[in-house]
């Protein structure tokens, strides 16, 4: 049985969030203060950073007008170093690449010299994955934001600027259409509605199955 749009997100994306466990600080500055049993919300970001691309390749894998090519295996050599590919997959009725490698991102706010290796290693990996195919597919390459759903002008330009494409959620519904388990508008009203109180929760160090307490016990613990 096909699942509605709100009970695909249900059942496939907020189980990924709610089984996350929020961490402590690792920072020494927070430590030299005192504060180490604060929570960590750089790792709940990270974490949830990679909880959506988990949900993303499920989505691939669910339809049934692309081919999710990472389900025999997420890894390819590269120049002698074995990569983890993000997002592999096929796009039906596209002109221009058959094939869409993409690094998924929540954050593209790289420093310089992050941005060149970053950009290369993208390069290097739709090379490779031409070449895993005997150079008979075209593969198009770029940055998955899965939390924007359209990317701001002055960043994709940025980006294509280095040669690398950078796509939102709204492409993926240009490449698909309709064939996606739920609307753009279903996507992020879920985030708004149901996610947001789960993440900011964790932000606060509680995790799902624990309920939230107020800011002055949570400030009491930390002594």
């Amino acid at each position: 049985t096909m699942l509605s749009s709100t009970d695909y997100l249900e059942a496939k994306l907020l189980p990924l969030i709610e089984s996350i466990e929020p961490k402590t600080t690792e920072s020494f500055i927070l430590e030299a203060c005192g504060l180490e049993a604060r929570p960590s919300t750089q790792s709940v970001s990270i974490t949830v950073g990679a909880r959506l691309e988990k949900f993303w390749n499920t989505v691939f894998s669910d339809m049934d007008t692309t081919t999710n090519m990472i389900e025999d295996s997420d890894r390819v050599d590269v120049n002698g170093r074995t990569r983890q590919i993000d997002h592999f997959f096929s796009i039906p009725d596209m002109s221009c690449a058959e094939y869409m490698y993409l690094e998924s991102k929540c954050n593209v706010n790289f420093d310089t010299e992050k941005v060149r290796a970053s950009n290369q290693k993208i390069h290097d990996i739709a090379y490779a994955l031409e070449q895993r195919h005997d150079g008979i597919i075209n593969v198009q390459s770029g940055y998955f934001v899965p939390v924007k759903r359209e990317i701001p002008i002055e960043i994709s330009r940025e980006y294509t600027n280095l040669g690398v494409c950078i796509f939102g959620v709204s492409d993926l519904y240009r490449w698909f259409n309709d064939d996606l388990p739920f609307t753009i508008d279903e996507y992020f009203t879920f985030w708004k509605e149901r996610l947001a109180p789960v993440i900011n929760n964790l932000m606060n160090g509680v995790p799902a199955n624990k309920p939230a307490r107020s800011g002055r016990q949570r400030d009491l613990d930390a002594l």
